[in-house]
């Protein structure tokens, strides 16, 4: 190569240094640009635990219960900021068999020694620790859901013998938390993983196939599954007459709550169904009622949109992701929050059967507290996980 040739690559060098130098300004100021998702969810908690706090005072009275919310709201926190500062989403990727094993042993352990509460056996005590492992299998069933679809990748339909084990580790759960009892619950995990499916190409046949054995044994398990009091529960949805002075007068006195709270609502602590004693379980399955009679349909509706923005910012963290795991879990996690608020409100709409299932950040019960917590940490990690590799994707590109 001859002097002058070199000298000509040599004066392009620079040039070369500064393009590569300018593209990556430009891929940083993207960088910033981009939407952060973490601020907006940790701005949507806080109104939603100031919101569900100020509601449960109105709902106990300022009790004792109203205080170990508060309790339970500080260790929810504690615990936010572990999962969402602390640790990635590939340590859950990485411990996902281990949190399953650990849930599961913990759910036999309630059937085993747990204590009975409301008629039910689904808390158990640990030294200090006192809490609901069924509330905790909520963001497990996510994890271990989005694990098996990060392992068992394939490029044609998942059929339904591409799902047994997945369905094991799932029906596994749904059998240990079904006789505490706890129908509501058990099949919510079912709704969960269902929901991260429907991110997941599915052959049509197996959907259909699925249906079919779901419609046959739907009388098998009116018969044979389904206890008394659960058949009250679908019978007074089907008709609030039917059980009046039971799970019938429950529903009809939180209509009765939700009605009169008109479009502003009766105020703070003036709501008469709820202070008059007339609606039942007002500090957990019916909070809702309490929360529209106080703030009518303007605040119901503004609480609707606060976690319909959850869901929707689960869902954009989820496409951003740049992996599977990381991906499906936040689909979970959205699913979670957002569908049991639906629910929950549905239920005391009678639009749904009663199920008692709580309202997150609103129904006392320190477990669904933490949890709900814990899955806008997650949320937030996903996020950060996200962005992260976003910025070093690029610095890789500007080192090389």
């Amino acid at each position: 190569m001859s002097n002058e040739s070199r000298a000509t690559l040599d004066a392009l060098k620079p040039v070369t240094r500064l393009d590569e130098v300018g593209t990556s300004r430009m891929d940083d100021e993207i960088f910033t640009r981009r939407p952060v998702y973490a601020i907006a969810l940790f701005a949507l908690m806080g109104v939603l635990l100031l919101a569900g706090a100020t509601n449960l005072y109105s709902a106990s009275g300022g009790d004792s219960m109203f205080y170990s919310h508060m309790k339970q709201m500080s260790v929810g926190l504690a615990l936010f900021s572990v999962l969402a500062f602390l640790v990635q989403p590939k340590h859950l990727n990485a411990s996902a068999y281990w949190l399953y094993a650990a849930i599961c042993a913990g759910l036999v352990a309630v059937l085993v020694m747990g204590h009975i509460g409301w008629g039910a056996r689904r808390w158990i005590t640990i030294g200090p620790i006192n809490g609901q492992p069924s509330e905790v299998a909520k963001i497990i069933v996510a994890i271990v859901a989005a694990r098996f679809f990060t392992e068992v990748q394939q490029t044609t339909a998942f059929r339904l013998r591409d799902l047994w084990l997945l369905a094991v580790l799932v029906g596994i759960m749904f059998v240990l938390i079904f006789p505490q009892p706890d129908l509501g619950t058990a099949s919510f995990l079912v709704l969960i993983v269902c929901t991260q499916i429907c991110f997941i190409q599915i052959d049509w046949r197996s959907i259909v196939m699925l249906g079919s054995a779901a419609a046959v044994t739907l009388p098998l398990g009116w018969r044979f599954l389904l206890l008394d009091y659960q058949k009250t529960r679908i019978l007074s949805f089907l008709d609030p007459n039917y059980d009046t002075q039971g799970k019938g007068y429950n529903v009809l006195q939180s209509l009765i709550a939700v009605g009169s709270g008109g479009v502003y609502g009766k105020g703070f602590m003036n709501g008469t169904q709820t202070h008059l004693k007339f609606l039942p379980m007002s500090h957990s399955d019916f909070i809702f009622s309490v929360f529209a009679e106080e703030h009518g349909f303007i605040g119901s509706s503004l609480l609707l949109l606060s976690f319909a923005s959850l869901g929707c910012f689960a869902l954009l963290i989820g496409r951003q992701s740049k992996n599977t795991f990381s991906a499906l879990l936040a689909v979970g996690l959205g699913a979670f929050l957002f569908i049991e608020f639906a629910i929950n409100v549905a239920m005391v709409l009678r639009m749904f059967p009663v199920k008692g299932l709580p309202l997150p950040f609103f129904s006392a019960g320190g477990s669904n507290l933490i949890v709900s917590c814990a899955a806008i940490g997650i949320l937030i990690s996903i996020d950060r996980d996200n962005r992260g590799k976003f910025r070093n994707r690029h610095m890789h590109v500007y080192k090389n």
